[in-house]
């Protein structure tokens, strides 16, 4: 169990850097064009990660699972939103856009969502967590978190 609560922590930090990743020109070139692909783009990688946390829960409870990877896709959400916003960006008056908001309470009921919508698949699943999942999770997350770090600290622009 205690891998599980880890590889949420993994695969939330890996999808919020590269969602924000895949974000970062369309958003800088025109806000609206950025945030209809949050909502697209985003949330699908945002569904498949919360997914990949589901199906690899080892326990029974789909509803324990889903209200822990809430809690901690949330956490995340919020702490490398200040990373990215404040300590990278230095754009402190951004942080609270209503898009953050709403991407927030986004965030907290996907887990619940996947369950109402996937509770069979989910249930039946007996997907164990390997090596490879941690090895792609993470270098994902490394990946698109220095990539994007870079891009905005050299002034990279399209």
């Amino acid at each position: 169990m205690k891998y599980w609560v880890l590889y949420n922590f993994v695969v939330g930090f890996a999808v919020y850097w590269l969602s924000n990743l895949v974000l970062w020109f369309p958003w800088s070139l025109n806000p609206t064009l950025g945030m209809i692909l949050m909502l697209t783009v985003g949330t699908a990688l945002w569904a498949i990660a919360t997914y990949q946390c589901l199906v690899t829960y080892p326990g029974s409870s789909l509803l324990k699972a889903a209200a822990f990877n809430s809690t901690v896709l949330l956490s995340i959400a919020v702490v490398m939103d200040y990373i990215f916003f404040v300590l990278i960006r230095d754009a402190k008056a951004e942080l609270y856009h209503p898009t953050t908001i709403y991407g927030y309470a986004f965030v907290v009921t996907l887990p619940f969502l996947m369950i109402l919508l996937l509770k069979g698949k989910l249930a039946a699943s007996n997907t164990q967590l390997h090596n490879e999942n941690w090895y792609q999770a993470l270098g994902v997350g490394l990946i698109s978190f220095i990539s994007l770090t870079l891009i905005i600290l050299l002034g990279i622009e399209v």
